[in-house]
């Protein structure tokens, strides 16, 4: 009877750490530009994808053409003359998670964490983490969101020279080289692409 206990709870320990995909639909990745030193605007890119392995793999990949700045010309130039994506179209995000503490976690529960991975950009690498919290649903997706923004220096990734050329194309006097990164994600098992069919209201607040 013992041996059967412990073979089911190896079985479930198992189909805890199964892999997990971001659902684009229900993510966000926002960033803040900083011009002339007093007006701060929110931007965005709109496709994400993502994958947490079975062994705690993140990997997070940003198409940066989707930038979205809710003015056109402004996604132009920034596509363009900062990212340059025909030379750098993604934007690539890599981690290790400890997937058996996100498998012990019981639906409704809340974690708070740090996360420390290295962030591929623009042809350069450095080390970026964030301070993430953690939510269980009853569907076994998980809501992972910042607690606090990280902070990326353009300089580190050899944007300098576009965030300059950002200002001189439209007369700043200055635009800031460090942006504060924020976002919410939903992970859900890679097993099932289907989504839970709960209607509550909550779903529009929570999209787990």
């Amino acid at each position: 009877m013992k041996k059967v206990i412990l073979a089911l709870a190896l079985m479930c320990s198992q189909l805890g750490l199964a892999e997990l995909r971001l659902d684009p639909a229900t993510s966000r990745l926002n960033f803040t530009s900083i011009k002339n030193g007093l007006v701060a605007e929110l931007h965005r890119f709109t496709e994400l994808k993502g994958s947490v392995s079975d062994s705690g793999d993140l990997l997070i990949e940003v198409v940066l053409n989707s930038v979205d700045t809710r003015v056109e010309i402004r996604d132009k130039r920034m596509r363009e003359t900062l990212f340059e994506t025909e030379q750098f179209p993604l934007a690539v995000y890599r981690a290790k998670i400890d997937m058996a503490k996100l498998a012990d976690m019981a639906p409704g529960e809340v974690q708070q964490s740090e996360v420390k991975g290295k962030l591929a950009l623009h042809g350069k690498e450095g080390n970026l983490d964030f301070l993430v919290r953690v939510i269980k649903s009853n569907s076994g997706a998980l809501l992972v969101s910042t607690v606090e923004p990280a902070f990326i220096n353009a300089e580190q990734y050899d944007l300098g020279v576009g965030v300059l050329k950002l200002r001189q194309m439209v007369g700043l006097k200055s635009i800031a080289r460090v942006v504060p990164v924020t976002f919410s994600t939903v992970f859900r098992s890679a097993q099932s692409d289907e989504k839970p069919k709960d209607e509550s209201p909550l779903r529009k607040v929570l999209p787990l």
